[in-house]
């Protein structure tokens, strides 16, 4: 029963093939024990599964879920796949929030990409000492440049968008246009040449040089992620030259607010540049809704981050109540589990300083905090700091009336780490997970929330 329940859910989203393969890998025991995977604490989800039957109903038009996390939730496939696992039961009200990663010099989704024709300053969260400009995104993006461009194209596997709604202090600075004209922004890649050292991969030099694996191997022409020492390679440096596109190439779209702009039918590219001179632009992000009823899913993560760094800044949760959020999903602990000076104490004062920036904003409602993945230490040591830290979650969820969902344990802790990497499951790191890796942890927490749902509702 249970996995022709999920290769129903799966095959909503993906081939039958693949949907099969995943159901396979959700009953293996080396990878996952199912005695774990239940939403602990579930009483506190009540208001939430409230506004579901609400949403299922009739009596209610839209939900909003946010996930909030780090490297795990800025990739794009743990996020997808639970926004697609609810949207495919409950509806589809909207991708939600995107950001421009790729300007940032960063990874980010491969459903929503952009490019610009101006110099970006980027700074994340966790590398900021709380000075910069943080909002929503988690990382600071700002330019002084009024000729900028933003370049927005819209992959065809989006449900049809009807409204993008920006998000900064200063919305009035941005518009969002179209064009009739192609190719307005040409990007030429500048590279400077750095020497593989041993002990390096394609992460790690992405990461010292504030750039993405894929734009390595882009620049290099690499089919793979292999690498020798003593081998030279390009650094993609991202350095650009500002080029002014005539005004006149551009249709400003209608907006009702000043914030909210309304879509054409069938557009897939969109330009954003300075509706007035500033001093500098910051753009915190942009959220896109469809116009129908269902789930707006908004996935808002940081490479390397912590709960520490987010609470830095004020103007974060200041932007996250703004969502109004239903139910905020935080999945974090990863990294804290890394630093060797880090103690359980500190995590716990940590939690407890997101908790009071939540409640100070009228952010009572639901919240469900995930335990980290499994992970390893140097590719080669059990990382056992996160096994202690995902039982020191619970314990604060529970006293701090948030659900609890133990995804450490359900994929059986960091001593399975090696079992995970050797189905093909994790990255060389053996931190982050490929695709159907995260697929497969993905809809095992889909399955909890839907079956706690149901018994919400018996």
């Amino acid at each position: 029963m249970i996995k022709s329940f999920f290769i129903l859910l799966i095959s909503s989203m993906t081939t039958v093939a693949f949907a099969q393969e995943i159901a396979d890998l959700q009953i293996n025991p080396l990878l996952i024990d199912r005695d774990f995977q239940e939403i602990k604490n579930v009483q506190f989800l009540d208001d939430f599964y409230k506004k579901v039957e609400e949403l299922e109903s009739g009596t209610r038009e839209k939900l909003t879920v946010v996930q909030i996390g780090d490297s795990h939730v800025q990739g794009p496939y743990f996020p997808q796949y639970i926004r697609q696992g609810l949207q495919s039961k409950f509806g589809n009200a909207g991708r939600g929030f995107v950001f421009p990663y790729r300007v940032a010099k960063t990874n980010g989704a491969i459903d929503v990409k952009f490019k610009t024709n101006s110099e970006w300053k980027a700074v994340r969260n966790v590398k900021s000492d709380g000075s910069d400009d943080v909002g929503l995104s988690g990382i600071n993006l700002e330019t002084t440049d009024a000729n900028f461009v933003l370049e927005m194209n819209l992959s065809d596997s989006l449900e049809p968008i009807n409204e993008i709604r920006i998000i900064s202090q200063h919305p009035e600075r941005f518009v969002i246009c179209t064009s009739d004209q192609n190719q307005l922004i040409e990007q030429i890649t500048t590279t400077k040449i750095y020497k593989i050292k041993s002990g390096d991969y394609l992460g790690k030099i992405a990461s010292k040089f504030n750039t993405t694996v894929t734009a390595i191997q882009r620049v290099n022409g690499m089919k793979n992620t292999r690498l020798n020492a003593g081998q030279s390679i390009k650094i993609p440096t991202g350095a650009s030259e500002s080029k002014k596109i005539n005004d006149a190439a551009f249709t400003n779209l209608s907006t009702k607010d000043g914030t909210a702009y309304q879509i054409p039918a069938g557009t897939t590219k969109l330009y954003i540049k300075a509706n007035e001179k500033a001093s500098k632009y910051v753009l915190d992000g942009l959220l896109l809704s469809t116009g129908k009823k269902g789930i707006q899913f908004h996935a808002i993560g940081v490479n390397g981050t912590k709960f520490s760094d987010y609470n830095k800044f004020p103007r974060f949760f200041d932007q996250l109540a703004s969502l109004n959020p239903d139910l905020i999903i935080i999945s974090l602990g990863t990294n804290e589990s890394f630093y060797d000076n880090y103690t359980e104490q500190q995590l716990k004062k940590d939690m407890d300083v997101f908790n009071r920036e939540m409640i100070k904003r009228g952010m009572t409602g639901s919240v469900l905090l995930t335990s980290p993945p499994p992970s390893m230490k140097n590719g080669k040591n059990i990382n056992s700091t996160a096994t202690v830290y995902a039982y020191e979650m619970g314990v604060f969820a529970n006293l701090n009336s948030w659900a609890f969902y133990d995804l450490h344990a359900v994929t059986k802790t960091s001593a399975a780490m090696p079992d995970w990497y050797a189905a093909k499951l994790t990255s060389k790191d053996k931190i982050h997970f490929l695709e159907k890796g995260y697929q497969l942890q993905a809809q095992l927490l889909v399955e909890s929330l839907l079956n706690s749902y149901n018994d919400y509702k018996k």
